[in-house]
């Protein structure tokens, strides 16, 4: 056959491959729902929405009423439960299957627009190997986290779909658009700061104003409907009773299921139960230190996560877009987790624009650098430790900071390779 009519092998297989994701996402999408769906606790985190957009439509403060079947506040902006008042008036259990196909679909977007960002071609242009192999790996460590997102019905896929909106707003030189995609996205949940502060580094001033306009639309806009009053009378709520009260001397989420490193520390150095098993609690504490140092050793972790982002933008400023650009974006992505005072699993999968692009540097651009190499499979392996024991280990190795750790050996792989990448020329 002539040379040019001939399929390569892997094209040949495409279409089996489709064929199978597509069955995959089928199966994905009944599992979670059903697994929601079944919750003893009615549908922890989607229900907790669809709760609080109940008691807005009424008029009534979102804040100060658990769901009836828990004991779940709500506890972001107004914004987020207004956007879920539509769903209020469907029939809970098809809002689970309608709110896990949304994220799934999600999940699939964002995905493919930052690869295709990254690359800087159409997604569909990408070579078929290319593409399948970087976001099967790129899905691999995230999948996990991914499911266990659908199944609480949480928020985090959303965020992530509109930080990575305003990435492609942004690459098509809409600067202020993108920089309100961003903002809405942090009204959606704070721990997308990161993405802000990348920006503000890199001196861009556009985005950074469009990034306020969205935090302050963001916040504004619910007085469209409760009136301007009522509006600012749950955002005061929301400001004095959730946001200055997010560190871990007052939160209530139970420290033995909290992953940040805030609540590392608490376990490492204070009598604090690092997990429970059977009904037993178990301890880490290596020696205690003074709940004032743990409270301020937090706070300096934040100011390291901004300060790392800060100092990468610096440092490589003057290198191509894949390093200067796309790889501090990565960067931040993979620090969002350890920017949130209360880390839970379904929190890592903002790592999925950090998986893609650390993957394409492996297998795209061909980085033949060891020592990133170990860093990427070290923490995929780290953040799916749990998988490969059971459940008392599990819950040991997650308390003993396995995710955590996962998480900060992935933020080293992304400078590993802006190193590499410099020193060895691959930018020209």
């Amino acid at each position: 056959m002539h040379e040019r009519f001939r399929v390569p092998p892997f094209e040949k297989l495409v279409n089996l491959y489709r064929v199978l994701a597509a069955i995959a996402v089928l199966v994905v999408i009944y599992l979670a729902s059903a697994k929601l769906i079944r919750n003893p606790v009615a549908k922890p985190d989607l229900e907790v929405y669809l709760h609080a957009a109940s008691l807005i439509l009424g008029g009534n403060n979102p804040y100060l009423t658990p769901i009836p079947a828990g004991v779940f506040f709500y506890v972001y902006p107004p914004l987020f439960a207004v956007l879920f008042i539509p769903f209020t008036f469907i029939p809970i259990n098809i809002v689970v299957v309608l709110w896990c196909v949304l994220n799934v679909l999600l999940v699939g977007w964002a995905m493919m627009a930052f690869y295709e960002l990254l690359a800087g071609v159409p997604f569909f242009e990408i070579p078929s190997k290319t593409r399948w192999t970087v976001c099967f790996f790129a899905l691999l460590p995230t999948f996990k986290f991914i499911f266990n997102h659908l199944s609480f019905g949480q928020s985090d896929i959303f965020m992530l779909a509109l930080a990575v909106l305003g990435l492609a707003y942004w690459a098509r030189n809409r600067q202020v658009t993108g920089g309100m995609a961003i903002g809405f996205s942090i009204v959606t949940k704070v721990i997308s700061l990161p993405l802000a502060i990348w920006f503000a580094a890199k001196g861009n001033v556009r985005v950074t104003m469009g990034i306020a306009l969205g935090l302050l639309a963001g916040l504004l806009l619910p007085a469209l409907l409760l009136g301007f009053g009522k509006n600012l009378e749950f955002l005061d709520y929301w400001v004095r009773h959730i946001v200055l009260y997010s560190d871990l001397r007052h939160i209530k989420t139970p420290m033995n299921v909290n992953l940040s490193l805030q609540a590392q520390l608490y376990r490492f150095f204070s009598d604090t139960v690092a997990f429970e098993y059977d009904g037993k609690p178990y301890y880490l504490t290596l020696f205690t230190v003074p709940a004032e140092t743990l409270h301020l050793a937090g706070r300096l972790i934040v100011i390291l996560v901004a300060g790392t982002l800060a100092g990468y933008a610096l440092k490589f400023r003057k290198q191509g877009a894949l390093v200067s650009q796309w790889g501090g974006m990565a960067l931040a992505f993979s620090l969002m987790p350890l920017f949130a005072t209360v880390m839970q699993k379904h929190y890592l999968v903002l790592l999925l624009p950090a998986y893609i692009y650390v993957v394409h540097i492996w297998y795209s651009i061909q980085l033949k650098d060891k020592v990133f190499r170990v860093l990427v499979v070290a923490s995929m392996v780290l953040l799916n430790f749990t998988v490969f024991f059971g459940e008392f280990l599990s819950r040991a190795f997650a308390a003993g900071g396995c995710y955590a750790l996962g998480v900060l050996l992935l933020s080293a792989a992304i400078f590993r390779a802006a190193g590499r990448l410099h020193a060895n020329s691959y930018l020209s």
